[in-house]
């Protein structure tokens, strides 16, 4: 276990204000970093940065800190559209600078990555392990691309203790950004109905956001990383949008869903994502089923209106 603060850039967001919530809660020192504050109090200090900012970041990491979570970023490829350029600034350059203050300070960072780096899985490929090539065919994928690969280039060239861990779609209490699940709870909720373009015919993979923080901690307290480095995070199925609509079903019996043919114009298709390498290195499995998970959010959601 890293001594010393732990800094969590990101810590407005869902992951990061998650991650930084449970190691508060653990007792352990924690320093958050986001470009705004968090709209709850999850009872760790917060400074204002942006994740361009070199100098800001290397004054809040200026003291004695055990380990960095990567968590901030232009989050998800439906924000930022109009200004790409930005994206990028913050994703890429934003990374660059906290992999060098993890450097220069000998500490673990642990990076947030997605299976957006992956662009669109070769048909066939399944299960798709970890030295798939990256091949995102979005502005946020390239930009989670990028940091993988630096990642990964800074751990071979200078010795940086890293992981890497790519996130498939996070759902659960505290998502507020687009999110189809939530839009067909919160539809329910309010007695509309849901009709959606695409779906049938389509998966996608679905992790719990309580998974996720385990995962991050997993990986912020293995002793080794071992050679893997970067590693596959999903809740371990690959849901047909049949499924996902059942298990929203069964938390909200109100709702009413309509879905179309096909794919979702805006995500990439995706084989199954292998795991295995999560379980064996870093100990971690995902712990929540989907329709618990669905069940979950939707009475947080029904608490907090968003």
């Amino acid at each position: 276990m890293a001594s010393g603060a732990i800094v969590v850039t990101g810590s407005a967001g869902l992951i990061g204000f998650a991650v930084a919530s449970r190691l508060a809660q653990q007792g352990r020192a924690v320093i958050g970093t986001d470009r705004i504050q968090p709209r709850e109090d999850g009872s760790f200090p917060s400074t204002d940065a942006e994740l361009t900012d070199v100098h800001k970041l290397h004054a809040i990491c200026s003291g004695e800190i055990g380990a960095i979570v990567h968590c901030g970023a232009v989050s998800g490829p439906m924000l930022g559209r109009d200004n790409p350029r930005a994206v990028i600034e913050t994703n890429v350059a934003g990374t660059a600078n906290l992999l060098e203050i993890a450097r220069q300070r000998g500490v673990r960072l642990v990076f947030c990555s997605s299976t957006s780096a992956y662009g669109h899985t070769a048909v066939g490929l399944e299960p798709v392990p970890e030295d798939t090539p990256l091949a995102a065919d979005d502005i946020y994928g390239a930009t989670k691309a990028s940091g993988d690969i630096l990642t990964r280039a800074y751990v071979a060239q200078t010795g940086l203790d890293a992981a890497i861990l790519r996130f498939s779609w996070v759902y659960g209490p505290r998502r507020r950004t687009t999110c189809v699940v939530r839009e067909m709870i919160k539809d329910a909720q309010a007695g509309r109905a849901t009709t959606l373009p695409y779906g049938r015919g389509f998966t996608r993979q679905y992790v719990y956001i309580d998974d996720v923080v385990g995962a991050v901690m997993a990986a912020l307290d293995a002793e080794e990383i071992g050679p893997q480095r970067a590693f596959n995070i999903t809740g371990g199925q690959r849901l047909e949008f049949g499924e996902i609509v059942d298990a929203v079903r069964q938390a909200v019996p109100e709702a009413n869903i309509t879905l179309g043919e096909g794919a979702d114009p805006e995500d990439q298709s995706h084989g199954r994502f292998d795991i295995s390498a999560a379980v064996r290195d870093l100990g971690w499995q995902p712990q929540v089923a989907f329709a618990d998970g669905v069940r979950t959010y939707a009475g947080w959601l029904a608490e907090n209106p968003v």
